[in-house]
Formats: structure tokens, C-alpha cells, sequence
């Protein structure tokens, strides 16, 4: 067997040296970047298309609801009740020239995250809707009144998680005779604004349906 030089000592192959390591460093580097923002970019996209498309209100009836139709003095317009015991509704018969008509509407906030509410808009109307205003609901009002006159203005508000929010929703719209509309009219929601995490959302809520139908001539 040969001897190896005793000023050569044997090195081992598999050693790698602190270059080597710093050249495997530098090359693994790149590949961790790249891969933690695919995964940020990722978890970016999943929240935006989450938070653009939230919806946190319920949309069955629990709450308070109702509504009435008042003429351009104040007065309840013609109303008739139909159907059995447990599912009566009222129609409304529609008033001559411009009337009011007022709703409850309750939101329920049943998702995890809180939201603010904007406002709340009329439904489309053939006719068209003006001077809508929202309320909050009165306090102290017996139950089968439903506060349609509200209490303070309402303001943006927040809605936390689990919350609930009564208002009254006010606004005035134009006789159409049934010569130009023949069919009644019912209203089943109401447009609701509301923003979360920065965009503006717009979602129908459910109310208690309320129908109009239409009078001979205006």
C-alpha cells in the first residue's frame, strides 16, 4: 500500500466548504422569495374577492316589520285585510296625487365581522321615489305600532357581529292610475348600503311584504 505524503494529509470529498455553502445560500434564496409572495399575493386576492363579495345580513324576517300608506294629509290611506287566520296581509289601495309610505326594515348582522351601515334606499318605483329618509326606530312604542315615525335622523352606523338595527324608512312616490298600471305593486325589500374593509356593498333586505294596488284615476 502506498503512503500518502505527510505534507499532503488526506482531505475528505464530501467536506463542503463555507463557499460551497454560501453559493448553495445565495441559490435557495431567490426560491424562498418568490415562493412567500405567490403565497402573500395569494392570501391577498382570497381576502379581496372575500371582503368585495361580503354579505352579513340575514335575508328572512326576524324583527320587527311593517308598514302603512298615508295620504298627502297625513291620514292612513284604503286598506283591506285578506286571507286566513296566521296569514292575513294588508292591501293598500293607492292614494290620488303624491303620498307617503313607511316601513320598518331590521338588519341582522350574522356574520363574523362588523360592517357600517350607509343608508338605506326606497325600492324602485315606476313612478319614481323622492324625500326618502331613514330613521331609527322609536323606543317605548307597543308592539303592533312598529314606530313607523322613527326616532333621530339616521346616521352611518356600525353593526357589529351578532347586532341588530331597527329603522324606519320614509319616502314619497306619484299616484299611477290603473288605466297606465294595471297590476298591483308589493314591495318585498329594500336596498341597503353598507361598507366593509372598504368597499361598498349594495344588498337587498327583506321586509314585510307591502302591496299597493293602484286606484281608478288620480
Amino acid at each position: 500500500m502506498d503512503e500518502l505524503p505527510l505534507d499532503h494529509p488526506f482531505v475528505d470529498s464530501d467536506v463542503v466548504t463555507d463557499e460551497e455553502v454560501e453559493t448553495r445560500t445565495r441559490r435557495r434564496w431567490p426560491i424562498v422569495v418568490v415562493s412567500l409572495v405567490i403565497v402573500i399575493v395569494a392570501v391577498g386576492v382570497a381576502w379581496y374577492v372575500a371582503a368585495s363579495h361580503y354579505q352579513p345580513f340575514a335575508l328572512n324576517l326576524e324583527g320587527n316589520y311593517g308598514a302603512e300608506v298615508l295620504t298627502s294629509n297625513g291620514s292612513l290611506a284604503t286598506n283591506q285585510v285578506v286571507g286566513g287566520l296566521g296569514a292575513t296581509r294588508m292591501i293598500w289601495t293607492e292614494p290620488s296625487g303624491s303620498f307617503r309610505v313607511e316601513t320598518v326594515v331590521t338588519l341582522n348582522n350574522v356574520q363574523r365581522f362588523g360592517v357600517t351601515i350607509d343608508k338605506v334606499l326606497a325600492p324602485p318605483n315606476p313612478s319614481g321615489t323622492s324625500n326618502v329618509r331613514t330613521y331609527f326606530d322609536s323606543k317605548g312604542v307597543d308592539e303592533g305600532f312598529y314606530g313607523y315615525k322613527g326616532g333621530p335622523a339616521f346616521k352611518p352606523s356600525s353593526l357589529a357581529s351578532g347586532g341588530s338595527l331597527t329603522l324606519v324608512v320614509h319616502w314619497n312616490q306619484q299616484c299611477v292610475p290603473a288605466s297606465a298600471q294595471s297590476a298591483v305593486t308589493t314591495y318585498s325589500s329594500l336596498p341597503v348600503e353598507f361598507t366593509f374593509m372598504g368597499f361598498r356593498h349594495t344588498v337587498n333586505v327583506r321586509i314585510g311584504a307591502l302591496t299597493i294596488k293602484p286606484r281608478p284615476t288620480c
